[in-house]
């Protein structure tokens, strides 16, 4: 049914700091300055540059005032380290900070470990939710959702993020978002951010985490345990992760029976049961000049839900002359298991060059059983599904049962180094080759019932950066780039990119980044071949007829699907107008336009039956199925900005240093950004006529494209408490339908808000003096407090059936509270 619409920000800034001789002195008379007038001591001394390490531009750190740690909570190694972080803004140029990344182009945003604390996340994939704003933005895929980062550990290639998403908040130091220009420095793509995490150097703790979630609009519960044993030392570091989830289902009030059914009806689900265990390690250790890495993760997921239909639902069929498709509830379940290994090399030659080698493998199979349900039949407590699932198939005739089985392995191999030196400095060159052999096998009642395809991949890539001008020149620091990738599938045959970019810096608080780029993207294997899965008794808003239907969803792959083309251009300016002041003004736009773009078409609307009319099925004259398989569209143009600030201080007096915590002040960040998306024109099928998605058009069941979305985050930290709130807001759009021009839909969504309050239990002494074992920190959150969610009206402020709340959002507001424990 329809799901439920996810958000989620973030993000705090970080700047540069001075560096060399004369430069060096003014930074740290006027950091001890500014000190002193807000009652904070002066630095004690610089930390020891790392050698090893040779830097080609400034890093860029934290706010030297931001506090690091926590009062009385502490060990002696956290409060070094913590000293340490506090002092990441005072460097020395030649040399790069501990974990950074090997560029010259500056970072968006960096994340300071008071910021990320504040947040009172349970691990980095929670992080990472939070961040999801600052992170986006930029080129987009054509369903409209960012593409995912590229993900860098210590300045390092990993395998990707799956490896540390189950981390816990506080063994990272800083985190750093970096546009997609260094992604082509990494041997990546041109479209995707890159996101780097810096671990402590030295950590030590066993986390447990419980939560429970309440939804007391129907009294769901939502409940989480999670235990995670992490070691970090100076040349390795390992963890183990065991994470269990589940989340209860909600049922209607009623539910229509079907014409053969006797005796008791269960009631069909508004929500589905969902239980989820994950199992992962991590092993990093460091043999010389190489970084070896060796993960593993098992994920077990069973979602159990049972479609059906209330009594109005069944009035409704009967009054369309529709009654012979009334059929009772069902119960159907999801089961999917996963299993993934991965390595990585890291290291550097003796001649400065540095070579990576990542190695995947994955297995992933998913399989969807359908039974009528009948009696008292409730849904199991709690369902895992057995990691022999994996490879399973089900029987082609079987009428109940849908599988898909994916399996990938993929190497490849990663060079970067400088070739030889300009005047204004050194050509860098980075170099990827690697090869990938995938296959996907899927079973369904649905024609095709049987799939089997395999693709094998070879793939190059190189990306050359040269640097036509130093900072000293009088138009300031400005390099030029080139890159290409050529992609060689058994299916496809060869798809290309090629790009160019250019970095300009006039003056140091400024930075221009300018890129262009054009890509040819295979559709995936599930996007061919998924099994198809049939879903029926749904409600469907029916754009033609103005009315809700009920109808069978179809998903699956489509194997007719081709290779889409894009070209994508992007300018981004980044001011820091006060510096050292923590202060970040940003604005990017993008302007993307896509050829064959593949998407899933979900509104029934006159120009979407027109131009595939084998997606939908009437009888009656009402709409009875949908397909929403991927297809090829025609094209797509976007253009869009995505602008903002980020902001952070330290305020407050001084928290003297105690032996188990460092000297530390109190810290205020906010993040606001806004994305107007200025064009989203899209051409069905050649020849047809442009739908414009922002002013009237749609080809989602969820309305067209808001012109405006607008998110704010912003924390406060003490070692006492930290405070998060979190809040999104979009413009509404509109929808044609029926026949009458002014007939039309207003989807509209309020504000959703979030409030999350973190109390760090060891610093409440009224507290420790009644229960003395009592540490950790409680957070107590408040998700969609205001209760948002997508709101339909027609003309005369009617709502739809089909978008009634029950069916869009019946989880509605949460609130939940969450306790932590570390022991060290």
């Amino acid at each position: 049914m329809n799901g439920a619409r996810r958000h989620g920000l973030a993000m705090t800034a970080g700047t540069s700091a001075g560096a060399r001789g004369a430069a060096l002195v003014l930074l740290c008379g006027l950091h001890a300055g500014a000190a002193q007038a807000q009652g904070a001591a002066p630095p004690q001394n610089l930390p020891a540059p790392d050698a090893s390490t040779p830097a080609t531009a400034p890093a860029v750190a934290p706010d030297a005032t931001a506090p690091t740690a926590h009062k009385n909570t502490l060990s002696a190694a956290d409060a070094a380290e913590a000293a340490a972080a506090a002092k990441d803004e005072i460097l020395v140029t030649a040399h790069r900070q501990r974990g950074a990344v090997a560029t010259d182009v500056p970072p968006e945003t960096t994340i300071n470990a008071t910021a990320i604390h504040a947040l009172g996340a349970a691990d980095l994939d929670e992080v990472f939710a939070d961040l999801a704003p600052e992170i986006g933005g930029g080129a987009t895929t054509t369903l409209g959702a960012a593409q995912p980062p590229i993900i860098l550990v210590n300045g390092q290639r990993v395998a990707g993020f799956s490896t540390i998403k189950d981390l816990p908040p506080e063994a990272v130091r800083r985190i750093e978002v970096f546009p997609e220009q260094v992604a082509l420095q990494y041997g990546y793509g041109p479209n995707q951010r890159v996101v780097n995490v810096v671990l402590r150097a030295s950590y030590r703790a066993l986390t447990l985490l419980g939560r429970y979630t309440l939804a007391p609009d129907n009294f769901r519960g939502v409940y989480r345990a999670k235990v995670d044993l992490l070691r970090i030392s100076e040349n390795a570091h390992w963890n183990i992760d065991l994470d269990y989830r589940h989340q209860d289902p909600i049922f209607a009030d009623t539910t229509l029976a079907g014409p053969t059914t006797d005796g008791t009806v269960p009631r069909h689900t508004l929500a589905t049961q969902d239980d989820h265990l994950t199992l992962s390690g991590l092993s990093n250790r460091k043999f010389g000049n190489v970084t070896a890495e060796l993960t593993g993760s098992l994920d077990l997921e069973t979602i159990q839900s049972r479609p059906g239909l209330q009594d109005v639902d069944g009035d409704l069929l009967a009054s369309q002359g529709l009654a012979d498709l009334i059929s009772g509830p069902l119960n159907r379940s999801d089961s999917t298991v996963e299993a993934q290994t991965n390595l990585t090399l890291n290291g550097k030659l003796d001649d400065g060059w540095r070579w990576s080698y990542v190695g995947r493998l994955d297995d992933t199979t998913h399989v969807t059983r359908t039974d009528p349900a009948v009696g008292n039949a409730g849904m199991a407590l709690v369902t895992l599904p057995s990691p022999g699932l994996l490879g399973t198939r089900c029987a082609t005739a079987a009428a109940d049962c849908v599988s898909t089985d994916l399996r990938t392995a993929s190497s490849d191999v990663y060079l970067n180094g400088n070739v030889f030196n300009l005047p204004a400095g050194a050509i860098t060159a980075s170099l990827r080759t690697g090869v990938v052999f995938s296959g996907i096998r899927s079973d369904s009642p649905l024609v095709p019932m049987s799939t089997t395809r395999d693709r094998t991949e070879s793939n190059a890539q190189a990306d050359v950066e040269f640097p036509l001008t130093s900072r000293d020149s009088f138009i300031g620091k400005l390099t030029v780039g080139g890159n290409g990738e050529a992609r060689k599938l058994s299916d496809f045959g060869t798809l290309t990119t090629a790009g160019s970019t250019l970095d300009w810096s006039p003056i140091k608080p400024v930075d221009f980044l300018a890129s262009f780029s054009h890509t040819q993207q295979a559709p995936t294997l599930l996007q061919l071949g998924e099994a198809g899965l049939d879903t029926p008794d749904l409600r469907e808003f029916d754009f033609v007829n103005d009315t809700t239907s009920i109808v069978q969803r179809i998903t699956g792959g489509n194997a007719d699907l081709d290779h889409e083309t894009s070209r994508i251009a992007k300018f981004r300016l980044q001011v820091t107008p006060l510096h050292p002041a923590n202060l970040t003004l940003s604005a990017e736009y993008t302007i993307q336009r896509t050829r064959n773009p593949i998407a899933n078409i979900t509104a029934a609307t006159a120009q979407t039956m027109a131009a595939f009319p084998d997606n939908f099925t009437r009888q009656n004259g009402y709409l009875t199925s949908i397909d929403v398989s991927p297809v090829n569209l025609a094209r797509r143009d976007t253009d869009q900005l995505h602008y903002g600030i980020n902001y952070s201080t330290a305020f407050g007096p001084t928290h003297l240093a105690t032996a188990t915590s460092a000297e530390s002040r109190d810290q205020f960040q906010i993040a606001l950004y806004d994305t107007w998306r200025t064009r989203d024109d899209v051409w069905l099928r050649q020849g047809t006529t442009k739908l414009d998605l922002l002013d009237g058009d749609v080809i989602s069941d969820i309305g067209g494209t808001p012109a405006h979305q607008i998110e704010l985050q912003t924390t406060v930290s003490t070692p006492a408490w930290s405070a998060d709130i979190n809040a999104m807001w979009q413009t509404h759009t509109t929808a044609t339908a029926g026949t009458l021009a002014q007939d039309s839909l207003t989807f509209s969504q309020g504000i959703t808000f979030n409030l999350r309050l973190q109390i760090n239990l060891a610093d409440q002494h009224w507290l420790n003096r009644i229960f003395p074992a009592l540490r950790g920190s409680l957070n107590i959150s408040a998700d969609n407090l205001l209760g948002a969610h997508t709101v339909v009206h027609q003309n005369g402020g009617g709502v739809p059936a089909a978008y009634s709340q029950s069916y869009l959002n019946p989880t509605g507001r949460t609130f939940r509270i969450t306790l932590r424990k570390r022991f060290r």
